[in-house]
């Protein structure tokens, strides 16, 4: 009798092998048939137009709000009338019965970008690792699906195209918006900037923080001091709980422009409410204002108070901040070089300011109510000047400490 261990036995053609016991109801796995993705492109144009869809809605339903509270009219006026206040918060200047408005509401509009934003960087997730897509070519395409139903609605209504420039400076914040979104999805710097261009762009973006702050602080010191006259305002509207919210949110619509009014105020600039007016720290003239609560903060006519030219300092801060943010990346540079940087550094942010309060201006009508928002060619002056000799001496006083402690 052969051993179980004889060789035999272990080349035998036959083998034995072992399978794991299947469990009760278990069945055999299949593939799953993939379905392709999505491209980029394709969520790159919905995000558009449905960010166009989503904005007029937002504006229809402000409308819709407005006319409730009111005694006339029809819900087709009032969705006529939601339609003209989207395309104007995209910088097509609009026609309200006869009268002519430019005057862009960038509240809105900012809305908008935010939206365009988180389209771009949703679409550039559906791009797969072996494509090399820019991602400014996400932005484009992604504000272009919005900017056709824009344009589509504009030549419907025949709306007259008044202040085309505006309506370019508000593509111009949708593009830029859109690759700031699809770059930080990306996750790539391979675009980025050199690096004196960069260090240039941080400290113009700083001293525009620091004067839209001081803006900001004006607005709530003049809502502060004249409470009372803003409250009597809002009251003699009489506009009703769906009126009040209608009026609230037409407000912030209008309140990034209002900051930017108030900053060229503390720059000394000031602004106007139409032909023939001023309000400024030296003094305020004021003719026809709409009854509209916000402007209730508006500093009395006649000459300015003392403690009004302390916003003058505005522009001095301003100028010192976008100089310490240059001289922070070059921390090495002579006290010449600091000096010189920081004065191109405060004209370029005085230059900048000047360019956002020509978009925040226009016109709310005719007669006495063109022209509203900050006297360009004074602050265009003032800023440029403020910021620029702020930023010679902070630099010139950097550059000789940081000299004074390497010697020692």
């Amino acid at each position: 009798m052969p051993s179980l261990l004889s060789t035999r036995r272990a080349a035998a053609e036959v083998t034995l092998r072992a399978a794991p016991a299947r469990r009760k109801g278990s069945q055999t796995a299949r593939p799953r048939a993939t379905s392709p993705p999505i491209s980029w492109a394709v969520v790159a144009c919905v995000g558009g137009v449905l960010t166009a869809v989503v904005s007029w809605i937002l504006c229809a339903g402000l409308a819709v709000l407005g006319w409730l509270a009111a005694d006339a009219g029809s819900l087709t006026d009032a969705l006529r009338f939601g339609t003209r206040f989207w395309l104007l918060s995209n910088g097509i200047g609009v026609r309200i019965g006869a009268v002519p408005i430019t005057l862009v509401p960038w509240g809105l509009t900012i809305l908008i970008a935010f939206l365009i934003l988180r389209c771009a960087a949703a679409s550039v997730r559906r791009v797969r690792g072996g494509r090399r897509t820019g991602a400014g070519l996400v932005g484009v395409i992604t504000v272009g699906a919005y900017v056709i139903p824009v344009l589509v609605v504009a030549m419907w209504l025949g709306e007259p195209w008044l202040v085309p420039g505006r309506w370019v400076a508000v593509i111009a914040v949708l593009v830029v918006a859109a690759i700031w979104g699809s770059s930080r999805g990306l996750g790539a710097r391979r675009n980025a900037p050199p690096g004196q261009l960069r260090t240039i762009s941080r400290a113009v973006v700083a001293a525009q923080l620091a004067v839209l702050v001081a803006g900001a602080a004006v607005l709530v010191t003049g809502l502060s001091i004249h409470l009372r006259r803003v409250e009597a305002l809002h009251e003699a509207l009489h506009p009703g709980v769906a009126g009040g919210v209608a009026l609230l949110l037409l407000q912030l619509a209008f309140a990034p422009n209002v900051v930017v009014w108030a900053a060229s105020y503390a720059l000394g600039s000031g602004f106007a409410l139409g032909s023939g007016s001023v309000v400024a720290p030296a003094g305020t003239q004021l003719g026809i204002v709409p009854d509209i609560p916000l402007l209730g903060a508006l500093p009395s006519a006649g000459p300015g108070d003392l403690w009004q030219l302390c916003w003058l300092a505005a522009g001095a801060v301003a100028g010192a901040v976008a100089c310490w943010v240059a001289f922070a990346a070059r921390r090495n540079a002579r006290f010449d070089q600091a000096s010189l940087t920081g004065g191109l550094c405060g004209v370029l942010a005085g230059a900048t300011f000047a360019g956002l309060a020509w978009a925040a201006s226009g016109d709310i009508g005719t007669l006495r109510l063109t022209d509203v928002g900050p006297r360009l060619l004074p602050l265009l002056v003032m800023a440029g000047t403020t910021m620029g000799l702020s930023g010679m001496i902070t630099g010139l006083a950097l550059g000789l400490l940081s000299r004074r402690g390497r010697r020692e």
